[in-house]
């Protein structure tokens, strides 16, 4: 499954929340389904099957599963796997997938760079 881990330091309730309020700010629903886990939706999936391509890329559905675990180390490890593969849309609808999820990615790692507590990233 793609996704995208990060690794941050400090208050890891802080950064749970903070990436929710991230997705939250990406117009994605954050549902949390324990303390440290939750999904995350934006769009419409009966739009992006019907339309294919042509649900853009707001319309796009887009499913993020979210994992948050300590690393040992004192921090706090939280990965963003991708629900979906936007396949539903041909190869364009995927390419729309691939760059909304980049994007959302790119802000979550900025909001911890610029918190100052971004210890690594990277694909999965």
């Amino acid at each position: 499954m793609a996704g995208h881990r990060f690794i941050v330091a400090g208050d890891p309730a802080m950064a749970r929340d903070t990436v929710y309020a991230v997705l939250s700010q990406q117009e994605f629903t954050v549902r949390p389904s324990g303390p440290w886990t939750a999904s995350a939706e934006r769009g419409s999936k009966a739009a992006s099957i019907a339309f294919g391509a042509l649900a853009g890329s707001k319309g796009r559905h887009l499913k993020l599963d979210i994992q948050s675990a300590a690393d040992g180390q004192g921090n706090l490890v939280i990965t963003l796997f991708q629900g979906t593969s936007g396949w539903s849309g041909g190869a364009i609808g995927k390419g729309q997938a691939d760059d909304a999820y980049y994007g959302v990615y790119r802000v979550v790692s900025q909001a911890f760079y610029s918190a100052g507590v971004l210890r690594g990233e990277s694909a999965i």
